[in-house]
């Protein structure tokens, strides 16, 4: 278990709130995920989870222990903390071999080194590696090295597990395969982990929980597939995925939905608790269809203009012109539209999602996710 309170860490003398009073935890054995673009603060509070950063306040305990509350006069040295950490960079020295690299954090443990040995071809061995342990650094593959990265991160035994962007530096196809392997390694070993990525694909694969951040704040805070298709904010539905938002205004209650004139034009959509008179409303692009002329008329079905269809594979993204609006969707592969021509699109209203009208950039503190992660808080003061 990790768990951080009211943390804070500034630069600059304090102009800069790298992370501003962020508070979470993170359940015994799950993976929780820190997710947000390039200076959102996620590295940094990585880093102070780690010790490699002294944060200004705050509190962060790990398993039983507290390991940084400078109200205690408390603050572990890293090796000190029970934490494994796997960097961006891999940190593997290329003058070692593998088991070299791998044993090195036991060195200064006073193991024997029968016990040394034993540990350090166990983690090898969990990493597919076993064979490879006489081999010099510089002879491994991306793959490798990173395989290599997390058996010196497993080798002590770690209570915890801290991930700072441990793809990014792979190709797209490798990139998959190691995310699914660290996935079922985190999952044999049952260790709680600390992910950093600004990949949202990845972030919501290898997920238990996922932290979305900005500007050194969490702004969301839940199971993926809740972030994904329930946001708390027209920030948070933009930067997870791509997504269409269609505005929404006289809106009136029709039956069990909610009704209202949009861009697309008449617009039928479900919603949890009753709208305002206006409200933005969230479509993901594989909730759009094709459907045929028997359609026209029924509710959110609208004629398209195709502006774009592009092959990608698996599926074809388009690009429809509605009433004017722009939209993309994702569309089976054997039903690529032409180019230019017209076709009918459909959204279930089932599918529409209102996004909450409090846009602001914080969570509320105190605040839960409301799908069950009830053991696991996200709180911004």
């Amino acid at each position: 278990m990790i768990e951080v309170s009211n943390l804070l860490k500034t630069f600059d003398g304090g102009k800069v709130r790298a992370v501003d009073e962020i508070s979470f935890q993170v359940p015994a054995g799950q993976v929780l995920t820190l997710l947000g673009p390039s200076g959102c603060g996620k590295t940094t509070t990585m880093r102070s989870v780690a010790g490699l950063e002294k944060p200004d306040s705050g509190e962060i305990q790990i398993g039983e222990r507290v390991v940084f509350a400078p109200a205690k006069r408390v603050n572990l040295r890293p090796n000190q903390r029970k934490v494994g950490m796997v960097f961006q960079s891999y940190a593997i020295w290329p003058h070692m071999t593998v088991y070299n690299n791998v044993s090195y954090p036991l060195k200064g443990n006073r193991l024997d080194r029968g016990t040394i040995k034993e540990r350090t071809m166990r983690a090898l061995r969990l990493v597919g590696l076993e064979e490879l342990a006489a081999r010099r650094a510089p002879n491994l593959s991306g793959g490798q090295q990173q395989r290599v990265a997390l058996a010196r991160a497993l080798v002590a035994e770690p209570e915890v597990l801290l991930l700072d962007e441990p793809l990014s530096n792979l190709d797209a196809k490798l990139r998959d395969t190691m995310r699914q392997e660290i996935r079922e390694l985190q999952q044999t070993l049952g260790i709680t982990t600390l992910y950093v990525t600004h990949d949202q694909t990845e972030a919501l694969a290898i997920s238990d929980l996922v932290a979305v951040m900005s500007k050194g704040r969490i702004i969301d805070f839940g199971p993926p597939d809740r972030i994904y298709s329930r946001p708390r904010s027209r920030a948070v539905a933009e930067f997870i995925g791509m997504a269409n938002v269609v505005e929404a205004t006289g809106v009136r209650r029709d039956g069990s939905n909610y009704e209202g004139q949009s861009n697309l034009g008449p617009i039928t959509f479900f919603a949890d608790s009753p709208p305002g008179d206006r409200c933005s409303i969230l479509v993901r692009l594989e909730d759009i269809e094709l459907v045929g002329e028997q359609s026209a008329g029924m509710p959110n079905v609208w004629p398209a203009k195709v502006v774009s269809s592009l092959y990608l594979g698996g599926y074809v993204e388009c690009v429809f012109e509605v009433g004017g609006q722009r939209i993309n969707a994702q569309v089976s592969r054997r039903n690529r539209p032409t180019e230019g021509t017209t076709v009918n699109v459909r959204v279930d209203p089932s599918s529409c999602y209102v996004l909450p009208e409090d846009d602001d950039e914080d969570v509320p503190s105190g605040a839960f996710d409301p799908e069950g992660a009830a053991s696991a808080r996200a709180v911004t003061a």
